[in-house]
């Protein structure tokens, strides 16, 4: 009985933890370079093919807080980022230069979603 009784207690505390982590980013591929475009205008900037900064950009969006903006008003990003896999796009967001408070401090906002990210990793050719 005791057996049992711990058992369920682990498998509820197991549930509760896996419940907590967050999972924004709905990647089904890796993604291989991050195309930098002006908001505005729509011209490219640069292009992103540093794994490592890729790598821990999307580890970091893919676990961080979020904060909804669907009820705010607030200014355009900067830029738009294409997250690439070869000539597919996997994700579009707007990257703001400043760090923004949008229910959660951060720079990276996903207009399709109205969902602000935690994150403030600048980008490296900032």
């Amino acid at each position: 009985m005791l057996k049992a009784k711990s058992a369920s207690v682990f498998l509820l505390f197991s549930f509760v933890l896996l419940g907590c982590q967050n999972n924004n980013l709905n990647l089904n591929k890796e993604v291989f370079s991050i195309e930098v475009y002006e908001w505005n205008s729509e011209e490219l900037v640069s292009t992103i093919g540093e794994k490592e900064f890729i790598d821990e950009l999307v580890k970091n969006l893919d676990h961080a807080k979020t904060g909804s903006t669907a009820n705010m008003n607030f200014e355009s990003p900067d830029f738009e980022l294409q997250f690439k896999n070869g000539n597919e796009t996997l994700l579009e967001i707007g990257y703001y230069k400043k760090v923004m408070n949008l229910d959660v401090e951060g720079r990276y906002w996903d207009y399709r979603e109205d969902t602000m990210y935690n994150v403030k990793l600048q980008l490296p050719n900032e």
